[in-house]
């Protein structure tokens, strides 16, 4: 009867190995999975932070550009914010020389990049008078949309107000 019993175990010591085995296997590949996912998403990140920035190195530049050409008000007017917003900032609009200078050297950056800028006045300063602020104010959106090789599309889109102001 002890026969019987020891022959129907052979082999088990086998199995149990092969199952803890096979167990082991499907961890590490539950930890490469985890790894892929995380370098995934870290390149997905890094691409938020390259849009982000190069939206904000285009608002900086409208900025600068604004500053150094907006007219000095008229010395008979008291305020020193009557100014005039050159041509509404229309080279920076999608396809003017300002943006295509930008994105000439931004596109680089990003992977199958579209990027489109729109602006528009939201406060235009009537004639000087005394006693009031005026500025002109214009509204920019910038959206900038790329896909990653095998991914799906991905947009930044910021909206930012720029002012044109000068002192005398």
């Amino acid at each position: 009867m002890k026969k019987t019993l020891i022959s129907h175990q052979r082999g088990s010591m086998i199995l149990e190995a092969l199952i803890s085995i096979l167990i082991f296997s499907m961890g590490i590949l539950a930890i490469v999975g985890l790894q892929a996912n995380s370098i995934k998403m870290s390149s997905d990140a890094k691409y938020r932070t390259d849009a982000s920035l190069l939206a904000d190195r285009l608002v900086g530049m409208m900025w600068t550009d604004l500053s150094a050409a907006v007219a000095v008000p008229s010395v008979g007017c008291s305020n020193p914010f009557n100014t005039v917003m050159p041509n509404g900032l229309a080279d920076y609009q999608t396809g003017g020389a300002q943006f295509n200078a930008w994105w000439a050297a931004a596109s680089s950056v990003m992977p199958n990049a579209v990027a489109t800028v729109n602006t528009a006045t939201v406060l235009n300063p009537p004639a000087c008078s005394v006693g009031r602020q005026q500025t002109s104010r214009t509204s920019t959106t910038i959206t900038i949309s790329w896909t990653q090789p095998g991914g799906s599309q991905h947009t930044y889109n910021t909206t930012t107000t720029v002012n044109a102001q000068k002192d005398n």
